[in-house]
């Protein structure tokens, strides 16, 4: 009976934690909320007055994601994007060497032109390598420019304009689906990887399929309800 109690409290405390993690998130772009959900848990011998008594419930693992639409926000920047739909960004560490999967598009250039997440990590492409756009481009005249202007359309293609007057392709963003994308697990920081549960990615350019489309100049606003 003390660990049913004992364990009744952890599954108070664990709900209390999801709870406090989802309003804690709020303002983050393109977070899922979680849900708690326990399940019953029972002696698998036949009760013994006083013992096998099981533990009452166990918390269901991964914590179940609501993965519902947020709210688009504008933000005018050019680096921004949202998914309206189906999809997760696809990233990439060049020192862990992992991949995971994001809703949140606020992405940057660094130094050397490459497209991350805020966090560092690499924006893969269609082709399947991470995203670059070089900060500067010489023309078949031998006259140089810098980037004047980056457009990215609903199918996350990229399009670069430069001072010399060149305008470039610099690839398209990339996403992926999952069979059953409430099987991933988050890793934290917006971040998500894939389970046996989810099963493995299917990837595609934005609008394909049943793939959404991407706005830039907005980010996904955080699901999470708090009122």
């Amino acid at each position: 009976m003390i660990s049913t109690i004992r364990n009744a409290l952890h599954m108070a405390s664990q709900d209390i934690a999801i709870i406090t993690n989802n309003i804690a998130n709020a303002g983050s772009t393109g977070f899922k909320r979680s849900d708690s959900h326990f399940l019953d848990s029972y002696a698998e011998d036949p009760p013994i007055r006083g013992r096998n008594v099981g533990f009452g419930a166990l918390a269901e693992e991964p914590r179940r994601q609501d993965n519902k639409q947020g709210a688009l926000k504008v933000t005018n920047a050019a680096l921004d994007v949202a998914v309206s739909g189906v999809g997760m960004f696809i990233t990439t560490s060049e020192v862990e060497g992992d991949v995971t999967f994001t809703r949140d598009g606020s992405f940057l250039l660094d130094i050397a032109g490459n497209v991350t997440t805020t966090d560092g990590r690499g924006v893969i492409g269609i082709d399947g390598q991470p995203l670059a756009i070089p900060p500067e481009h010489v023309n078949a005249r031998g006259e140089s420019g810098l980037i004047e202007t980056i457009d990215i359309n609903e199918r996350g293609q990229i399009q670069v304009t430069y001072g010399n007057g060149s305008i470039i392709d610099r690839g398209a963003i990339a996403l992926a689906d999952f069979p059953n994308i409430g099987g991933l697990r988050t890793i934290g920081g917006g971040h998500f990887k894939a389970t046996e549960k989810s099963g493995p990615p299917f990837v595609a350019l934005p609008m394909e399929g049943n793939f959404g489309k991407l706005f830039s100049g907005h980010l996904e606003a955080s699901n999470t309800n708090i009122t």
